[in-house]
């Protein structure tokens, strides 16, 4: 009874022989924007420096290149209409699947699984255009689905300088459980130390004077057969670098949830000391103390990640007494921890804090513990207080997000200021003091360098800004002066500048990491990001590499150290102690 009935119009019509026509790919779009692709990141690879222009070939590159893939499949690809749409929805689902995968760090994983998905896609495409359209869509599913899988079982574990993921497998130890799993057991021996900091000793973060700078040494360069392995051992993770006086080094490290200061013995890596504070800090940079020990006078002077300063008996590890720079502050963990090495005075020792206007940077007294003086503006730094003689008046540097500051060391009143803010990166760099009227200090990014020039007027510090350069674009990595030159790092590569024009001389590999000078042997000694050493001519003619070695294996961004013939390296797995084959000091 329903025959006559009028039968309604679909309201998608579809064309019935529109599965069963060949489908014709219009490939050669995709191609083309997978070719800019890769040109813009392959050459940003061969050719960029900074972090900012990393983030370009990591990042923005295969969004832009995605997005570019994703119109051209809408309105270009000539395939079904429902293929167009369930194309996109199954990778947008899969790449989700991937970031949810992750434990921490999630985000970072699309820097290759995007790139490698839509990429990998269009090749497929390509190579099997001869196929009916119904076996390359199937193809195209499995593809997708097996980068998700892929990329689902890797974890990423932190990010390099670079800003590119450090991967493993998911079913491998987390560098947490690495750190939960390190046997170190009480251990409460005594070092005997030398009564005084020798010649040949490396003190404090960067050197006797922070600045990256050892004279008076010198031992043989000819590496053919690598510098004598003394040890090696498994160590726990943390960003600091060893201190070495006598025959002992100090570090700190992270077992579980205790942040150690580790003593070693320098000739074996054995356990003198070690002393145990309950806390703990994580980020996608890493886990772990950041800062660097401080000996002093038999004192040993640590900054822990979570705010913990301690003043130990060097000899036994005991506390003298400890603070929280945080709460002395009223200043929260900053995002990175708080990293800054303490700078130890003869009646004082100064840390910064990163509590804003006010009280940025705090000074205790140095036998008890007592705050003494708060001071500065800024809110964000990875920089350490650097002591410093400008137009023959002391002052104390602080580098920070504000920019540069000085101020009076026993007071904390300021001095003079160089605003030059940043917001997003931390400054990470030492300020370079090279003679007693200028400095140099440089921001994250693309920013560059300043040169100031500290005049003495009537008792009172003018400024003046000398020259400015984005063609040195220091992140994390120090640099040191040597002979009217600069030698650092522009972004990831070695550069040498010109200190009275800010001209650069030369660039060249991406060695990342950190660097010490030699200074009687005209040599930069680096250690690289990958966990090389390196041995480099400090000379403004050209970069040449003298030797080089495999030290350590995983990211590096520790200090490198040497002191009394030896050379020590660490990072966040493991370090290592190697022989200097002909080491001569100066008494």
């Amino acid at each position: 009874m329903f025959e006559d009935a009028p039968h309604p119009e679909p309201l998608f019509p579809v064309d019935e022989g529109e599965e069963n026509r060949a489908v014709r790919l219009r490939i050669w779009p995709a191609l083309l924007v997978v070719a800019l692709q890769l040109g813009v990141t392959f050459g940003i690879i061969l050719l960029g420096s900074t972090n900012i222009e990393s983030f370009v070939g990591l990042v923005f590159a295969p969004v832009v290149g995605a997005s570019l893939l994703g119109l051209w499949w809408l309105i270009g690809s000539r395939t079904p209409m429902i293929d167009r749409f369930a194309g996109p929805i199954l990778i947008a689902s899969s790449l989700f699947l991937v970031v949810k995968a992750q434990v921490l760090n999630g985000p970072f994983i699309l820097a290759y699984a995007l790139p490698v998905t839509t990429t990998g896609l269009v090749v497929l495409l390509a190579g099997t255009c001869r196929l009916s359209w119904s076996v390359q869509r199937w193809l195209a599913v499995g593809f997708i689905l097996s980068c998700a899988v892929f990329f689902s079982a890797l974890r990423v574990d932190t990010i390099g300088g670079n800003l590119a993921p450090i991967v493993s497998w998911r079913w491998s130890p987390t560098e947490e459980e690495r750190s939960q799993s390190l046997s170190r057991p009480d251990v409460h021996g005594t070092a005997e130390l030398p009564p005084n900091v020798g010649s040949a000793d490396w003190p404090a973060f960067r050197g006797r004077n922070r600045d990256g700078r050892l004279a008076g040494v010198s031992f043989s360069t000819e590496w053919s057969t690598p510098p004598r392995e003394v040890w090696r051992r498994k160590v726990g993770p943390a960003w600091s670098s060893f201190t070495a006086v006598g025959e002992y080094v100090f570090t700190q490290e992270q077992q579980g949830g205790e942040e150690l200061v580790s003593c070693l013995r320098a000739a074996t890596g054995e356990d003198v000391w070690i002393n145990r504070i309950a806390a703990k800090y994580d980020d996608a940079m890493g886990l772990g103390p950041r800062a660097t020990p401080v000996y002093s006078e038999g004192k040993l002077y640590t900054q822990g990640a979570t705010g913990w300063l301690q003043c130990l008996d060097a000899s036994t590890g005991a506390v003298v007494w400890k603070r929280n720079v945080g709460e002395d502050a009223g200043a929260k963990v900053p995002g990175y921890g708080f990293s800054s090495s303490p700078l130890v005075m003869p009646d004082r020792i100064i840390q910064f804090t990163c509590g804003g206007d006010g009280k940025s940077v705090i000074s205790y007294v140095r036998a008890t513990g007592e705050v003494g003086w708060l001071s500065g503006h800024g809110t964000s730094g990875y920089c350490s207080p650097h002591l410093a003689q400008l137009a023959g008046i002391p002052q104390i540097l602080m580098v920070s997000d504000f920019g540069m500051q000085a101020f009076n060391p026993e007071t904390g009143a300021s001095l003079w200021e160089n605003a030059w803010k940043v917001r997003d990166n931390p400054r990470c760099v030492q300020p370079l003091v090279f003679d007693d009227k200028h400095v140099m200090y440089g921001a994250t990014g693309v920013m560059g360098s300043r040169m100031l020039s500290i005049e003495n007027k009537s008792g009172a510090c003018e400024v003046t800004e000398e020259w400015n350069t984005k063609k040195y674009r220091p992140y994390f990595n120090d640099g040191v002066f040597h002979k009217g030159f600069c030698y650092g790092f522009d972004g990831d590569r070695l550069a040498c500048i010109d200190l009275a024009t800010g001209e650069r001389k030369w660039d060249g590999k991406r060695y990342g990491g950190q660097l010490l000078l030699l200074v009687d042997m005209d040599i930069l000694l680096v250690l690289s990001e990958a966990g090389d050493v390196a041995l480099v001519q400090a000379v403004p003619e050209r970069l040449n590499e003298v030797a080089r070695f495999k030290a350590i294996h995983g990211k590096t961004w520790n200090h490198p150290t040497v002191a009394n013939g030896r050379l020590f390296v660490r990072n966040a797995d493991e370090a290592a102690c190697f022989e200097l084959a002909g080491f001569k000091a100066a008494p």
